[in-house]
């Protein structure tokens, strides 16, 4: 084997892409407010977080409501330059005391929001679905990525890939009426919805073709202002070529705005595909309860942290501050 096919083989994949998206102007342009409102950055300890919080406020965001452990944020906000001068400190002991003081703001109507920081998923969604927390509001909650070119140009949403792990018919029917309204939001005057399976044909072997037909269907039922079709394999739903070889004409083939997908396995690869193969940015908010939740990672690249609260102003910009119960 010669040193050149060596190198080859021991190299990473070439379809990595090595661009690095910023969030773009457009979409902080968008969601810029004259009077941000209130999100809860619930364990803002941390550099990372912080970073978040401070570039929201900055933006027009957000006015962070930091909750944590006082003395932490006041070493780490030094750390990062940040003057903590008017930025209201919730003082809160370990990771289920930061969520339980969080949903208390909420509760109260002093929080628009609730933002992850510096603490597990499972305590930050465990505290936010019980009963009496009050954040459920009767909806199920839907995880939605927002996914920004790095070119520029409009957004793909894609769900659940984070939260819902099997999703049943009515889940992924609420999945794609959310992002429907989310995507009118973000300037989309008729969202066009694509209802993922492999096929774009209803096949009894594949039960995700014919469940997809009935979400297109009751979704379609609900919100006249959109299109739904399913099933649509992916290429069928984003490729106009794709459409055109296969003769499928309907009014999302090749122009969707929103994939909704079968399962969490498919929607979490689908956006990793996007992100570290053609160099996408992934904006995230959970969807479905009394305020918008953003459920970042520790692995988020500043960029995806700011889309994301860029992402739960823009949710809010028609919802005033509500009780969570």
């Amino acid at each position: 084997m010669s040193t050149e096919l060596q190198n080859l083989m021991a190299s990473p994949s070439r379809f990595l892409s090595p661009s690095e998206t910023d969030c773009p102007a457009s979409l902080l342009a968008l969601a810029a407010q004259d009077k941000p409102q209130p999100l809860v950055f619930v364990r803002a300890i941390g550099a990372a977080v912080l970073q978040t919080a401070r570039d929201a406020k900055r933006a027009r965001l957000a006015e962070p409501i930091l909750v944590g452990e006082a003395d932490i944020i006041a070493r780490d906000a030094a750390a990062i330059g940040w003057s903590l001068d008017g930025v209201e400190i919730v003082p809160s002991v370990g990771e289920a005391g930061a969520i339980e003081d969080a949903i208390r703001l909420c509760r109260d109507g002093r929080a628009a929001g609730l933002v992850k920081g510096q603490l597990h998923t499972d305590v930050f969604m465990g505290g936010i679905v019980k009963r009496d927390a009050g954040i459920r509001i009767g909806n199920r909650l839907v995880h939605v990525f927002a996914m920004l070119p790095p070119a520029g140009g409009r957004a793909l949403l894609i769900s659940d890939a984070a939260v819902n792990v099997a999703p049943d018919i009515e889940t992924r029917t609420e999945a794609a009426l959310h992002m429907a309204r989310l995507a009118r939001q973000l300037g989309v005057a008729r969202p066009r919805v694509a209802v993922l399976s492999a096929t774009e044909s209803v096949l009894a072997a594949m039960p995700s073709s014919g469940e997809a037909a009935e979400i297109a269907r009751r979704a379609g039922a609900v919100d006249q202002d959109a299109d739904f079709v399913g099933p649509l394999s992916f290429d069928l739903a984003i490729s106009p070529q794709a459409a055109a070889m296969k003769d499928v004409t309907n009014p999302v083939a090749g122009m969707a705005d929103a994939l909704v997908v079968p399962d969490i396995v498919s929607g979490n690869i689908l956006f990793k595909s996007l992100v570290w193969c053609a160099g996408g940015l992934a904006a995230g908010l959970v969807l479905g309860g009394a305020v918008p939740i953003v459920l970042t990672s520790r692995s988020d690249p500043p960029a995806a942290r700011l889309a994301s609260l860029a992402l739960a102003a823009i949710a809010n910009q028609t919802n005033a501050i509500k009780e969570c119960e």
